[in-house]
């Protein structure tokens, strides 16, 4: 950023504002205030004018005369017939209107803008002034304005340097980020807006680093995970070639092997169908029918896992209104991580019961496992989609990190939420909490 055109810019505002406000309480009173400015004159020339309406006029013309130097104003004065007794200037100044002589009749001075009419207490004499305006005060007005100017420009000085080493500094972490290193950070260390605005950056700057390693691993992974089903079809079909009669054990493996690459398809097109504004398929669902539909699916793929179920009575024949196939996969995927990621010994367990709720209006499914675990901080991430705690894990468990992050995604869709505790070495619980009435 140029530091010198924030400045220019910052000191040509705040100078401007300075001298337009300071102009305005100058100027703007004179026209605005009315005529009641004029009172302490109007008293002061009424006392003059019940001297004056006293005196003869011998001594009235000497006393004129020495007043005349002094006013600071045009004077006419007026008899009590209409005539001109005294003025200082020519043509003498209008004489009171009919509606002005009838005010004076109740009051001793009547004000408009820029004139005074008074009339003596014998009512003989009438006195019409029009005191000079004020010059405009030059000599006061030039030295303050050039101090104003002075300590508006240090003050914009103070101020642009402020502002612009920070913005510069947020500016070179944006063109860095965006021009591809994920690295780049503001690290503005202020408790300001610019410092609020600093940490919003790193903290999108640090998310969209994730995004875009997480799609770096999601390449890897999905090219590793398809590599490997695709290199034993082509060896089992290489082998059925050279043996017919072994083709039938051989379909088997190559069935197992469609059916994993239709599982990682499937998870990743789902988590992109919801990214957008999903269109579900809601209808009443049995909640005991879709229980036991994901224990069967659990049985077939894990023969050898001991699954403990229990679906509490007061929700046995309740019916849930959802998208079946959906929240199905959500269940299905807490399922297989317990029996990815616990030893093969030990047991799953289902359950399946009404939320804690004075009324029925929520159900959880709680899968609990007794396996690896997780420690706080790889909680945190659980739910980043694509992410492991371990990547060697995959090798031996499958799978690119989408199962969580997708259940999470088709419960909130539901309305509804999904929860872990964990510590390692001990085991996982997962909530998948959705309501009743969709």
């Amino acid at each position: 950023m140029n530091s010198r055109r924030l400045v220019l810019r910052v000191y040509g505002f705040a100078a401007a504002l300075s001298i337009i406000i300071t102009v305005a309480l100058l100027v703007l009173p004179r026209y605005m205030r009315g005529a009641s400015y004029l009172e302490p004159h109007a008293a002061l020339l009424q006392h003059m004018v019940d001297r004056w309406s006293l005196k003869d006029p011998a001594k009235f013309a000497e006393g004129m005369k020495r007043i005349e130097p002094r006013l600071r104003g045009k004077l006419s004065l007026y008899g009590a017939s209409g005539d001109v007794e005294w003025t200082n200037t020519e043509p003498p100044l209008a004489a009171p209107g009919e509606a002005e002589i009838a005010s004076l009749l109740d009051v001793k001075w009547v004000l408009a803008t820029g004139r005074i009419i008074v009339r003596s207490d014998d009512s003989t004499l009438l006195a019409v002034y029009h005191p000079n305006r004020p010059g405009f005060p030059w000599g006061y007005v030039v030295p303050m304005a050039l101090a104003i100017l002075l300590v508006v420009g240090a003050a914009s000085i103070w101020f642009s340097r402020r502002l612009a080493r920070p913005l510069s500094e947020l500016a070179g972490a944006a063109r860095k980020f965006g021009e591809g290193d994920t690295t780049a950070r503001a690290k503005l260390d202020r408790e300001d807006e610019l410092g609020q605005v600093g940490r919003a950056f790193d903290d999108m700057a640090d998310r969209t680093a994730g995004v875009l390693l997480a799609q770096r691993q999601l390449m890897g992974d999905v090219s590793h995970e398809l590599r490997t089903p695709l290199s034993r079809i082509r060896v089992a079909i290489e082998l059925a070639a050279e043996d017919p009669s072994a083709a039938k054990d051989v379909l088997v493996d190559v069935g197992a092997d469609l059916d994993e690459i239709d599982q990682l398809i499937s998870d990743i097109l789902t988590t992109a169908r919801l990214d957008g504004e999903p269109n579900l398929t809601r209808r009443p669902t049995p909640l005991a029918e879709l229980t036991e539909r994901a224990v069967q699916r659990f049985t077939a793929r894990f023969p050898r896992r001991e699954l403990v179920q229990s679906l509490s009575q007061n929700v046995a024949d309740l019916d849930i209104e959802c998208d079946p196939v959906l929240l199905r996969r959500a269940l299905d995927n807490l399922l297989d991580n317990a029996a990815k990621y616990s030893d093969p010994s030990s047991p799953v367990k289902l359950t399946v019961r009404a939320a804690p709720k004075p009324n029925i209006t929520h159900v959880v499914f709680e899968v609990v496992d007794q396996g690896i675990g997780m420690s706080p901080e790889e909680l945190g991430r659980a739910f980043t989609p694509f992410w492991r705690a371990d990547g060697s894990r995959t090798r031996r468990t499958g799978g690119v990190g989408l199962g969580l992050a997708l259940a999470r995604r088709i419960a909130r869709t539901h309305g509804g939420e999904v929860t872990l505790q964990s510590a390692v070495a001990t085991g996982t619980t997962a909530r998948l909490e959705v309501p009743v009435g969709g």
